[in-house]
């Protein structure tokens, strides 16, 4: 009996390796790989003074430098924003969180303006966003039904696009103080990927976050706050120079003007190896509560795999061409870990394009 379950473990497994190696294969096959950056970034909106995005376009010139086609941040997906908004009231809060109750109110408005629900928005958009080349009218239009279809980064990169013009009144007040406040954010997603965009006349930016884990998310939290508050790695971790480093880094790009020390070691190998082996491994080898940790685990895991997910779909819209994705930098190490294994995907690293610059 004993060497009967011997035989198939080693059955089951060889089966795993052939499978394993099979995809390995399938992926060598691959003739027009589509190229992923994963872009980190602190959150800039952290950053109380306004910024000078001037002192930004080094940045965003050696990203233009790479020639992406195709540009996705950290916000949430508009069919994503739908379901929660018809799901659990454990979403609202996430909402009200990551989206904002003036968009979802502004969003409310211009569907009863243009007669309009949210999906059919999306695809008027889309629809409109198949021109490469757009109309004064036609931009103004595809701002209208990006935000009556939640889609608000697209809306402030066509926005900019009218800064220009003086004439803006077929847009409410009330959305236009709303685009003029997304704009001017010190959010990475409009002082590196929107002005990115901008210069590279894309004419839309893809949301790849996800949130629909905040339906269960608050019953992990309530599991283990106890532990967390008592955790004396916590404490630790909390004042080691993996947490003040890139604030320090932060602070300096702040006097000095240049960024790229900041975004250097946020986009580098050993910065990687600290999330997982300073950050992430307390919830699985330190002193907190083991079940709630590894529910932390799980829960941040299904954000990231939901995103790897929707990015995958910007890669079957941009077969073989170059995508950039700006995001919250411990999502990076995750992010790339599954997309390694994607087939057709091949990984590219921001210090290719900046080994000139910091020489």
């Amino acid at each position: 009996m004993f060497r009967v379950f011997l035989l198939s473990v080693f059955f089951f497994t060889s089966n795993l390796v052939n499978a394993g190696q099979n995809i390995h294969q399938l992926k060598q096959k691959v003739k027009h790989k589509t190229e992923v950056m994963v872009f980190g970034s602190i959150h800039l909106t952290n950053i109380g003074n306004k910024l000078n995005t001037d002192t930004l376009l080094p940045i965003i010139n050696l990203l233009e430098e790479y020639e992406p086609t195709a540009i996705a941040v950290e916000s949430l997906r508009a069919e994503d924003i739908i379901t929660m908004l018809n799901g659990s009231e454990d979403y609202q809060e996430a909402l009200s969180a990551y989206v904002g109750d003036t968009l979802l109110s502004l969003a409310k408005v211009e569907q009863q303006n243009l007669d309009i629900s949210a999906i059919e928005a999306i695809k008027k958009m889309n629809q409109l966003l198949e021109n490469p080349e757009l109309s004064f009218e036609q931009i103004i239009e595809v701002i209208k039904v990006a935000i009556a279809g939640y889609n608000p980064d697209t809306a402030a990169l066509h926005w900019k696009y009218l800064e220009k013009s003086s004439s803006t009144s077929a847009l409410s007040h009330e959305l236009q103080e709303y685009l003029n406040q997304r704009t001017s954010s010190n959010n990475e997603r409009i002082t590196i990927a929107t002005a990115l965009a901008a210069k590279l006349n894309l004419n839309r930016i893809y949301p790849i976050d996800a949130h629909l884990d905040k339906d269960i998310y608050q019953d992990m939290v309530e599991k283990l706050m106890p532990s967390y508050e008592k955790s004396q790695y916590v404490k630790d971790l909390l004042n080691s120079e993996y947490m003040t480093k890139p604030y320090k880094l932060s602070d300096q790009a702040l006097l000095t003007g240049n960024w790229l020390p900041l975004f250097l070691w946020l986009n580098s190998e050993e910065y990687s190896a600290d999330v997982i082996n300073l950050d992430w491994v307390q919830f699985v080898d330190k002193d907190l509560d083991p079940k709630a940790g590894l529910a932390r685990i799980a829960l941040w895991e299904i954000r990231n795999l939901n995103m790897a997910s929707n990015i995958m779909r910007i890669v079957a819209k941009h077969t073989g061409e170059r995508i950039v994705i700006v995001v919250g930098s411990t999502h990076k190490v995750f992010l790339e870990q599954y997309l390694s294994n994607m087939i057709g995907v091949n990984l590219i690293q921001f210090s290719e394009f900046s080994s000139k610059e910091s020489e």
